[in-house]
């Protein structure tokens, strides 16, 4: 089997992205999706980057991080895809076990690995065996873009309401595909497995203090469970952070209640 990295990043970031290609690995390709606010930009693609065999180079104008995630998808070509970011390192070492695990467990579709800090501490609470995604998101895992693989050709896309660069949703887009996934059959595993050390400091981790952030949770609630559980764990949500943080819960249930508006 053969695996595709498909690389988002905008403007400048195509600068940071020829340190994250390794060595040309046998079976493994990178899809790197440039979305440009302007034209100028496109004059600081790195030379490395265009000539390299091992690397498709696609361009994107405008913003929003979900249609460059889908503009990726449609340009691979690989039996496998792992969603990946600019700021992303990885081993060949891991990534001939993506191939390897996919090769082992043809009824996966969709797998969730694990996502270490750069001190190599992991980024969130995993399960601690092969779990299926309903069961890991009981126990508490929530899932972000760079553990994300899939094969190729199930027909899924991210939502482009949903994301960075979105008018208003900014993140959620990893919940949304996965929703839908489930929804449509297809089997959703976690294997804690590191694959990949990235920036610990996510959108999600800005919960109490951006606004938008509380109006997305808001809205992601209301995608994958409906207006009246969306009500129900809002007002948990912001119950919790007034417990253990003391925060004003009274803000983040009308961003929440917003959200949940908007999607409806």
């Amino acid at each position: 089997m053969t695996l595709d990295i498909l690389i988002c990043t905008i403007d400048e970031g195509i600068c940071k992205v020829p340190n994250i290609l390794l060595p040309r690995i046998e079976g493994v390709s990178w899809v790197v999706s440039m979305q440009y606010s302007d034209k100028q930009y496109l004059d600081l693609v790195p030379s490395e980057l265009k000539s390299r065999p091992d690397v498709v180079l696609t361009y994107l104008e405008g913003r929003g991080l979900s249609r460059n995630r889908n503009n990726a998808i449609e340009h691979a070509k690989g039996d496998i895809l792992l969603m990946g970011d600019d700021d992303c390192l990885y081993k060949k070492s891991s990534l001939l076990e993506i191939i390897h695990f996919y090769e082992m467990n043809p009824s996966c579709d969709i797998v969730l690995f694990a996502a270490a800090n750069y001190n190599g501490a992991p980024l969130k609470y995993y399960p601690s065996k092969l779990t299926s995604f309903q069961q890991a998101f009981k126990e508490g895992f929530y899932p972000a873009s760079v553990e994300l693989s899939m094969r190729r050709g199930l027909g899924l896309h991210f939502d482009t309401r949903f994301g960075l660069g979105s008018p208003l949703l900014c993140a959620g887009e990893e919940d949304v595909l996965i929703h839908d996934a489930l929804k449509a059959g297809y089997n959703v595993v976690v294997y804690p497995m590191v694959i990949v050390c990235t920036d610990g400091n996510t959108t999600g981790t800005h919960f109490i203090s951006d606004r938008q952030v509380q109006i997305t949770k808001g809205a992601v609630f209301r995608y994958l469970f409906g207006t009246t559980e969306a009500l129900w764990r809002s007002v948990k949500e912001a119950g919790f952070y007034f417990v253990h943080q003391h925060a004003n819960p009274f803000p983040i249930l009308c961003n929440m209640f917003r959200g949940i508006w908007i999607l409806r």
